[in-house]
Formats: C-alpha cells, structure tokens, sequence
C-alpha cells in the first residue's frame, strides 16, 4: 500500500470513527446520546449517524448492489428529496422478540468526496410518530469540520 493509499485509510477511519455531527433531534424523546448516536430510554427506538469517506455516487452504486441480509427484509430502497436535498434510502423489516422493526438507512452527500448516513430503526406500529423525527435528522445533520 502506498503512503498516500495509507493516509487516505487513515483519513476515512478517522472520519468514520471521529466525526463530530450537528443534528436537531427531541432530546425529550431521545434521552440517552452516545457520540452521534441518539436513542429512546428503552432502546427500541435510535439514530445513528456516520460521516463516511465515500462520494455521494459511490454509496449510490454500493446500495443498489446490496447483498440481502439474513432475518432482514428490504421493503423499499430509492431516491427522494428531504428538505431540497436529494437523499438515498434503504428501508428494510426485521423481527426482535417477536416484534416488527423498521430500519431505514439514509444517505445524503456531504461534498464531491464524503456523504452522511443516517440510520434509523423502530417498531413498525411507531412509523408515523418516529419517520419525522429520523428524517428531520436527516435534514438537519450536518459534519463540524475541526
């Protein structure tokens, strides 16, 4: 691996791992937060968000040749406009103790070379309290360059 190949692993652990995010979420409603991770005191309920070193194109490609993953099925997957901003989304349905639960996997472009996802789960009887305030993060999440 070359020194530049070297540094750029670096750069994009550090971003994934690292990254300070700025983002409007209820803290009434998620009470517990960890980093960029925001959940409900029950823990059914979370946001998770990532600053990841890949173009906004490159995650297009990725979810679009996505492997299906055992005990998950994916519902939905496309492209819509939160907020003026396009934005990629995968939306998928899995069960845990016999409950249905949502994830929904969002990714908007940050610059040429970096995108933000955005990681949302719930139970599916929650959807219509808990999509707004996951795509308001969406809509709101931005990377604090230091």
């Amino acid at each position: 691996m070359s020194d530049e190949d070297q540094k750029k692993l670096e750069q994009g652990m550090q971003m994934l791992f690292s990254s300070k995010i700025a983002v409007d979420v209820d803290q009434t409603v998620f009470t517990m937060n960890e980093g960029n991770m925001y959940f409900t005191e029950d823990q059914k309920t979370g946001i998770v968000l990532m600053a990841v070193p890949q173009s906004f194109a490159k995650m297009k490609e990725n979810m679009d040749k996505d492997k299906k993953k055992e005990g998950m099925e994916v519902l939905e997957k496309g492209e819509t406009t939160i907020n003026g901003q396009k934005v990629l989304f995968v939306k998928s349905l899995t069960k845990k103790a016999g409950q249905d639960f949502l994830i929904v996997i969002y990714c908007k472009e940050i610059d040429a070379e970096n995108s933000m996802m955005v990681t949302s789960f719930y139970e599916k009887s929650k959807e219509s309290a808990y999509k707004p305030m996951a795509e308001k993060a969406v809509a709101t999440a931005k990377l604090i360059k230091e």
